[in-house]
C-alpha cells in the first residue's frame, strides 16, 4: 500500500506535511463522504472510516481507505460495491449494525488489526489502487470519471450478533487524471496574541483559526488549529499550530504564539478581624496593623504583598468612632484585591458626636468662584470639624438664652434671626461651657460661629458648582426670594447637600468667625482673618435671589447689625479668638 502510513497518520490526526511534484497538477479530486451509521461493538467501540487521498482511477496515485477505532486484534475487513449505495439494512437480529453497501461485493483479504484488545484504538487501511490492480476485473475497472464506488468495514466480534459487526460506509466518486499532490499556501498566518488568565491560573485559547488565510491550487483549503479555541495553556508563551489541508489531504502550517499573562487577583481567603481601641485626651487613636491576620493566596503561586489604609501607627481623627480599614492584597505583577476590616474607637464623654452635628474631615477646595469672590484660590482645612446640621432654631437659642429675638415668631423650629454677631457669639461662649460641664467638648476644641472657609467647604461638600446642588437653584431646592413669600421656612424643609448640611442656600445669611477682606491669591491652610471692622456673611436669605445664595458669595455686615433675614449655624472646632 503506498500511501496508507500517511493516511493513518491525517486520519489521527498526525500533523504532516504532504509534499508534491511542482509540475502542473490536473485536480482530480473526485469526491469521498461518508453514510449510514456505524454499529457499537461488545466492547463499546464505534469504528469510523474515511478516506484519504485522491480517488483517482487513471494513474493508480493510491486512494487510502481507513476504519479506525476498532476493537485492538480484532480482524478487518474493507469491502467494496458497485452501483447506488445500498438502502441500510439489520446486520443480524438484536445488531446494532446496518450493512450499507449494495451486492455484488468485493472484499480484501482478512487482516488483523493494530490496537491493544478492548481499547478501541486499532486500525485498517487500504490502499484502493493496489487492491484494484491486484483484482483487475473487480468492481467494474476500468473506471470512468464520475463512477460511484462504496465500501464499508467490517470486523470480526465472537460476541455480537453473526459474529461480526460494522463500521459506518463511504462512498467516493472516482475521477480521472493526475492527482493534487501540492499543499495549500498559506498567505496570512494568525498574529500573536496575549490573554489574561480567566480559569485558575490558565488561559483559554481564543479561536485563532479565522484569521489564517490560505490558498489552494485545486480545492479550498481547510484551517484547523492547535491547541484548539476553548482549550487552557499555561502562563508565558505558547505555540498554536495552524494546518491547512486540501481535499486530497496534502497540507501546510504556520505558527503564532499565544502570551498568557497572570490577570488572576490575589485570593483573600478570611479578611482581618475587626479590632477595637480606645482613644486619647485629644480624641484619636492609634491605628493598629491589620495586615498580620489577613489570609491571603495568589491564584498563580508567587508572592503577595499586604497593605492597608489607613496605614498602621497614623492617627484616626478627631473624635471618630468607627474607621473602616481596607487591606489590599497586590502580587508580584500588580494584581489586587482587597477586603474591608472595621476599627472602633472608644471615645470618652468629652470626644462623643454631638447630636444635630454632622462631623466634616480634613480636605482640600477651590474656594471663590470667577466674577463672585476673586480669585479663585486653594484652601486646605487640616482639622476635622463638627458642624451643626441646621441653622440655630429660635427654639435652641432660648432655651439656652432665655429670650426669642426673631421676627418670624410662631414655630420655633424656623431659625432664629434678629441676633448681632455679638449675640451669636456669647451662643455659642454659653453652648461651650454647658457642654464642657458635662464632660462633652474635646480638648482645644469650643462652639463658636465657623470661619469663611470651613462655612464654604462645608457648604460645597465636595461641589465646584454656583450652587452644590448644580448651576441653578430651584424653589424645591431653597428657600428664596421668589419661592415661599416674605419669611423664613422651618429648618431642613428642603433635602441636604452631600455632606448632610441642610439651608446652606437660602432661608437666613449666617454669621460667620472672620472679619471681612479681601482673598489671598495663594493657596493657605486654614485661613482666619482678624482685625477689620466687618464680619463676613454667607449663604444667601429668604429675601434674596438665587444669585446672592450662591456657595461662594460673601457680603460685609457690621458685627452689631441685625436683622429678619440674618441668623447663624455653630460648629464644634479649634478655639479661635477672633
Amino acid at each position: 500500500m503506498k500511501r496508507i502510513g500517511a493516511a493513518v497518520a491525517a486520519v489521527f490526526g498526525v500533523v504532516g506535511l504532504l509534499a508534491g511534484s511542482a509540475a502542473a497538477q490536473q485536480c482530480c479530486t473526485g469526491s469521498v463522504s461518508t453514510y449510514c451509521t456505524a454499529g457499537t461493538s461488545t466492547q463499546g467501540c464505534v469504528p469510523q472510516i474515511a478516506g484519504v487521498g485522491v480517488p483517482d482511477g487513471a494513474d493508480g496515485d493510491g486512494f487510502d481507505i481507513v476504519v479506525n477505532q476498532l476493537p485492538g486484534q480484532r480482524m478487518g475487513l474493507v469491502f467494496y460495491g458497485l452501483g447506488a449505495a445500498a438502502t441500510p439494512q439489520n446486520w443480524a437480529p438484536f445488531s446494532s449494525s446496518y450493512l450499507c453497501v449494495s451486492y455484488p461485493v468485493a472484499r480484501t483479504g482478512t487482516q488483523q488489526s493494530s490496537g491493544v484488545v478492548g481499547s478501541c484504538d486499532g486500525s485498517f487501511g487500504v490502499d484502493f489502487n493496489t487492491f484494484v490492480q491486484a483484482q483487475p476485473n473487480a468492481l467494474g475497472a476500468p473506471f470512468f470519471s464520475g463512477q460511484g464506488i462504496f465500501a464499508q468495514g467490517w470486523y470480526r466480534d465472537p460476541s455480537a450478533p453473526n459474529q461480526t459487526n460494522l463500521s459506518n460506509a463511504l462512498s467516493f466518486a472516482m475521477c480521472m487524471g493526475a492527482g493534487d499532490t501540492t499543499p495549500p499556501s498559506i498567505t496570512t498566518c494568525a498574529a500573536n496574541q496575549t490573554v489574561g488568565t480567566l480559569v485558575g491560573c490558565l488561559g483559554v485559547v481564543p479561536n485563532l483559526k479565522n484569521s489564517v488565510v490560505a490558498s489552494d491550487n485545486c480545492s479550498g483549503a481547510t484551517i484547523t488549529q492547535s491547541p484548539a479555541a476553548g482549550a487552557t495553556v499555561g502562563l508565558g508563551v505558547n505555540v498554536i499550530t495552524f494546518t491547512a489541508t486540501d481535499a486530497a489531504g496534502n497540507s501546510s502550517q504556520c505558527f503564532s504564539t499565544l502570551t498568557v499573562t497572570d490577570t488572576a487577583a490575589p485570593v483573600i481567603a478570611y479578611c482581618a478581624p475587626n479590632q477595637t481601641v480606645s482613644a486619647n485626651s485629644s480624641c484619636q487613636a492609634i491605628v493598629p496593623d491589620f495586615t498580620a491576620r489577613a489570609v491571603v493566596v495568589d491564584a498563580c503561586g508567587g508572592s503577595v504583598t499586604l497593605s492597608q489604609s489607613p496605614l498602621a501607627g497614623t492617627l484616626t481623627s478627631v473624635g471618630v468612632q468607627s474607621v473602616p480599614v481596607t487591606i489590599t492584597a497586590t502580587d508580584t505583577v500588580g494584581n489586587t484585591s482587597s477586603c474591608v476590616a472595621t476599627l472602633t474607637v472608644t471615645q470618652a464623654g468629652a470626644c462623643q458626636i454631638p447630636s444635630g452635628f454632622v462631623a466634616i474631615q480634613p480636605g482640600t477646595f477651590q474656594m471663590g468662584e470667577v466674577g463672585v469672590a476673586e480669585p479663585v484660590h486653594a484652601v486646605t482645612i487640616s482639622y476635622p470639624f463638627w458642624m451643626g446640621a441646621t441653622e440655630v432654631t429660635q427654639s435652641e437659642y432660648a432655651a439656652l438664652m432665655g429670650t426669642n429675638p426673631s421676627g418670624f415668631q410662631g414655630n420655633a423650629s424656623r431659625p432664629v434671626e434678629q441676633v448681632t454677631w455679638f449675640n451669636a457669639r456669647s451662643y455659642c461662649a454659653a453652648l461651650t461651657a454647658q457642654q464642657a460641664a458635662l464632660g462633652a467638648v474635646p480638648s482645644g476644641y469650643e462652639y463658636r460661629l465657623p470661619t469663611e472657609a470651613e462655612w464654604e467647604y462645608a457648604c460645597r461638600a465636595g461641589t465646584t458648582t454656583s450652587w452644590n446642588v448644580g448651576n441653578s437653584l430651584s424653589c424645591s431646592q431653597a428657600n428664596h426670594n421668589v419661592c415661599i413669600g416674605t419669611q423664613t421656612s422651618v429648618v431642613g424643609s428642603y433635602a441636604p447637600n452631600t455632606w448632610g448640611l441642610y439651608d446652606m442656600h437660602g432661608n437666613v445669611w449666617e454669621w460667620c468667625l472672620d472679619s471681612y477682606a479681601g482673598y489671598s491669591s495663594s493657596a493657605v491652610t486654614d485661613p482666619f482673618v482678624t482685625g477689620g471692622p466687618g464680619r463676613v456673611i454667607r449663604g444667601g436669605s429668604w429675601n434674596d435671589d438665587s444669585y446672592n445664595c450662591r456657595s461662594a458669595l460673601r457680603l460685609n455686615a457690621g458685627p452689631g447689625g441685625a436683622g429678619i433675614a440674618l441668623g447663624f449655624r455653630v460648629v464644634l472646632a479649634p478655639v479661635l479668638v477672633p
